[in-house]
């Protein structure tokens, strides 16, 4: 058997340790963070208004079985929001613990077309690619809020649609004839 030459040696040491750095960067996701899924309440977000973002941490990558947390308060810097048509800065989701196995964090959008995304900083990741059992993106449509109404438009409406109905009911009674009859003329 011949033995390698020096040169094809250390070729063969750097190709391994090149895969040994590889691996170890694209199973950092799933050694420092739990696996988790996220939740945005509510499902049609309003311009300035408060949307919430439930994250749910899990052992498995099934989602089966809850993971646990009793000295980790926060996770920042797990989530943004991105602006579809980009723009505009991202805006972080500051995630503090609620349950044991349960994060909240609340952010209030402009209107337009916004993605959240998990894990926005991958660099050192060997391939964009998010692990299973972890979310990649969610797409969101944040509205431009409706206009406010005054107070007295609801009851305006209310007795509008009494009077109307009145109305309808007025001109589709039947008429009765006279018991009488006809007048002679």
């Amino acid at each position: 058997m011949r033995s390698l030459s020096s040169r094809s040696a250390r070729l063969l040491r750097a190709t391994g340790l090149a895969a040994i750095i590889a691996l170890s960067v694209a199973a950092a996701v799933s050694a420092k963070t739990p696996y988790f899924t996220v939740e945005i309440t509510p499902a049609a977000p309003v311009a300035d208004e408060p949307t919430l973002v439930v994250v749910r941490t899990w052992e498995d990558a099934d989602h089966t079985i809850p993971a646990r947390f009793d000295a980790l308060e926060a996770m920042d810097g797990l989530l943004v929001f991105r602006a579809t048509g980009g723009g505009a800065p991202d805006i972080p989701v500051p995630l503090r613990l609620r349950e044991r196995d349960r994060f909240e964090g609340s952010v209030t959008l402009p209107a337009g077309d916004w993605t959240l995304v998990a894990f926005p900083d991958r660099t050192g990741w060997s391939t964009a690619e998010v692990p299973a059992g972890y979310p990649d993106t969610v797409a969101l449509t944040v509205r431009e809020p409706g206009p406010d109404l005054p107070a007295f438009v609801i009851p305006l409406v209310a007795v509008a649609a009494v009077l109307v109905a009145l109305a309808l009911r007025l001109r589709l009674r039947p008429r009765r004839r006279s018991p009488i009859g006809p007048v002679p003329s």
